[in-house]
């Protein structure tokens, strides 16, 4: 996810000769043109980064194309982002980089110290997950997060001034996680969180330990949100797994409308006292009535593919939902009371694109990400514990030749 931050200082000259992809530059404080030494350098959501030298000088090679968010941090100083796209091409960055500033005028939220195992654990809950993979994730300076439950707005806030880390040893990632916001808005269901994750490559001496992670990898990423776009963009949806639909919410034939409904029942209340059995029967039947929803869903009976919802310049033109059936691996267990049924079904999604011109790129990176909702099953799915880089690649598997 991307974040916005305080406007920095930014030079750049495109080097149109390279033959791959590459990104060099410098990063020297804004007051003093001093360099900065051993920042952190890094494409967002990526196992691609390096620290700048004793010079402030850095380099970025051979990194497959497509758009990353290039981060910089250093202690002291405005987290630095900027958005790229290599196409086998390259860049040459001056970063100047600003000290941080202190706000007086700032709002501090005061934390929740006395409920704060409660809400750590509603937290991990929705930032880890609750797959198989979540039981092997752990957050490794938790109390470096800050938390606050509103009881009146019945929502959880959560902050941290400095990168949670996280152990996932079941995809084998070191995650440094710069959270920026999150908030869980328990009367709307909702749940936001902005933030920016630095992968690395867990270490084991064993073959099997790497041959087990590659394995959850590709589990982790099949079915999941970012081979969903891969696939949209690459018009390979059916030929992949992903049978997709559109998706409506209509009016509710069987319910009529809330202002008829509240009407009838004042009426019929006012009139109760004393009253025959038969209204108190049709005050019942409007109740009744009351309690079905006033939506329910309409679905598509076509299969859409990659080129109905994408453009020829890879931007998605559609706007609405799309119901996402993948048919190649089935929900977890862990789905079901969510679901809130007893069989396991295969995966079923809801994205919601907000707004039309969604750019997709090859890594799976897309922007606006403020413009696409997701329900159902990747609202459950997709968090921390089964998250991959952007630079993930599925292995192909080799045939056996006889």
């Amino acid at each position: 996810m991307k974040c916005f931050f305080t406007a920095v200082c930014l030079f750049v000259s495109i080097l149109g000769f390279t033959q791959h992809n590459t990104l060099t530059g410098t990063i020297t404080d804004s007051e003093t043109n001093q360099p900065v030494a051993f920042a952190n350098v890094f494409f967002a959501n990526t196992r691609i980064g390096t620290s700048s030298d004793a010079a402030g000088k850095f380099s970025l090679r051979d990194f497959p194309s497509g758009k990353y968010d290039l981060t910089v941090t250093f202690v002291g100083y405005s987290t630095y982002q900027q958005s790229l796209e290599f196409n086998d091409n390259g860049f040459r960055l001056e970063i100047k980089l600003t000290q941080k500033e202190i706000r007086l005028s700032e709002v501090i939220v005061r934390e929740d110290t006395t409920g704060w195992a409660r809400n750590f654990e509603i937290f991990k809950k929705h930032f880890i997950g609750e797959t198989i993979n979540a039981r092997q994730c752990k957050i490794l300076n938790p109390k470096n997060i800050h938390l606050y439950y509103d009881t009146k707005a019945n929502v959880l806030v959560a902050h941290a001034r400095e990168p949670i880390q996280i152990e996932n040893q079941a995809l084998g990632f070191k995650i440094d996680y710069y959270l920026y916001s999150f908030e869980i808005d328990f009367k709307s269901g909702s749940l936001i969180y902005v933030g920016i994750p630095s992968f690395q490559n867990l270490t084991t001496e064993k073959k099997s330990g790497e041959k087990h992670w590659n394995k959850e990898r590709l589990r982790a990423y099949k079915g999941s949100m970012s081979n969903f776009i891969r696939m949209l963009r690459a018009d390979s949806l059916l030929q992949q797994g992903f049978e997709v639909r559109k998706y409506f919410k209509i009016p509710n034939p069987e319910r009529p409308s809330q202002k008829i409904l509240n009407a009838k029942i004042r009426t019929l209340r006012s009139q109760q006292e004393g009253s025959e059995k038969s209204k108190e029967d049709s005050l019942r039947y409007y109740l009744n009535l009351s309690s079905k929803p006033e939506l329910i869903d309409s679905l598509g009976k076509i299969l859409l593919t990659g080129s109905e919802i994408v453009n020829s310049d890879h931007e998605v033109e559609y706007q609405g939902m799309l119901k996402i059936d993948y048919k190649k691996e089935k929900e977890e267990g862990g789905y079901l009371k969510v679901a809130g049924r007893t069989s396991v079904k295969w995966q079923t999604s809801i994205i919601n694109f907000k707004a039309p011109k969604l750019k997709l790129y090859a890594n799976g990176y897309y922007e606006d990400y403020r413009d696409v909702f997701v329900e159902n099953y990747w609202a459950w799915s997709e968090k921390m514990a089964d998250t991959l880089p952007l630079d993930y690649q599925p292995e192909t598997v080799k045939k056996k030749t006889r």
